[in-house]
Formats: structure tokens, C-alpha cells, sequence
């Protein structure tokens, strides 16, 4: 598994499929899976940019690694961990041999470029409120993710994502050495 994590904007679907394609396996993405899986509570606190918690979201996470057989077969998650106990969630499957996590890519880029990015997008949840409040998600909890990954002795590369998506795909190759 390669994991994507950065600011909403940075660009984690985009580069999260573009590197599914080249490694021929599936891309999941926690938010995409949440929207088709959510009941009206859910998508209400999705539309305001609130993280859905841990509960639901391991539960489908759960799921879907079951569906695609994680423990045997690669894939490129985008959007999670949220959370640090999504995190610890996360390195606990891995060492109990139910995922095997390769890397983590950690896309930076200004916030007034990701937000630009995002107003553009025009997605329900893509409102001035939702992404002041994912941003502010990203500075508490993202970050010290981040920290806790590498700590935990996992492959973690910053790529700068303020970049045509071609440069950063492959740089993103580069890193992985692909």
C-alpha cells in the first residue's frame, strides 16, 4: 500500500490515480467510499468539511481491504489516516501482517494555491467554511500523522504538489524508485 496525505487541494486523487494506473492496481479513496456508503448524518457532516469518525470510517476501511484482499495485493489509499487512531489503526494492520505499507507520499503546497484549487472543483463540500475547517484539520491532525508514521519507521517522501500534475508524477516515480 502507498498512502497519500496533504492539505484537500494538493492534489492526493489526482497523483493517487495516476500512480494506480502505473502500478496496475486499485486506488481507494476513504472520501469516495464515505460518499457512496454514508446515510443523511454522514453526508451532512462531509458537506460541512467535518472528519467522520473513527468508527465509521475504520468500518468501511475494514471492508474494502477485506473486498480487494489487502494482506496479498497492493494498492494506493488516498484519504486516510485522518486520525491518529486511524494511524495507529493503520500500523497495527501492518504489523499484523493484514497490509504491508510500502510509503507514504506527503504532498505539500501553499494553502491559497490548494484552496484556489479547490473553489474550482465545485464539489458540494467545496465551500469557503468546508475548507477553512479542512485545513484547520490538516494543521492539528494531518501533521503530527505525519510525525508519527515516520516514527514508526515508515517510508515517508514530502513531494511539492504546487506543480503541473505531470512534474509531480514523476517525481512521485522517482522517489519510489519506478
Amino acid at each position: 500500500m502507498i498512502i497519500f496525505l496533504g492539505i484537500a487541494g494538493s492534489g492526493k486523487s489526482t497523483q493517487g490515480q495516476l500512480l494506480a494506473a502505473h502500478l496496475h492496481c486499485p486506488w481507494i479513496s476513504t472520501g469516495n467510499l464515505l460518499r457512496q456508503k454514508m446515510d443523511s448524518k454522514t453526508q451532512a457532516e462531509m458537506l460541512e468539511g467535518k472528519i467522520i469518525d473513527d468508527e465509521r470510517t475504520l468500518a468501511v476501511l475494514d471492508a474494502e481491504f477485506k473486498r480487494i484482499q489487502a494482506d496479498k495485493n497492493g494498492f494506493v489509499l488516498d484519504g486516510s489516516p485522518r486520525t491518529m487512531e486511524q494511524a495507529r489503526w493503520l500500523v497495527k494492520k501492518a504489523n499484523d501482517g493484514e497490509i504491508r505499507i510500502k510509503a507514504i507520499i506527503h504532498l505539500t503546497i501553499p494553502t491559497e494555491v490548494a484552496k484556489r484549487r479547490l473553489l474550482c472543483r465545485r464539489r458540494p463540500d467545496d465551500h469557503k467554511e468546508a475548507i477553512d475547517e479542512r485545513f484547520r484539520e490538516y494543521d492539528s491532525a494531518i501533521l503530527p500523522i505525519v510525525d508519527y508514521l515516520k516514527q514508526q519507521g515508515l517510508a515517508v517522501y514530502e513531494v511539492d504538489a504546487n506543480r503541473r500534475p505531470e512534474e509531480v508524477d514523476k517525481d512521485i516515480l522517482t522517489v519510489l524508485g519506478l
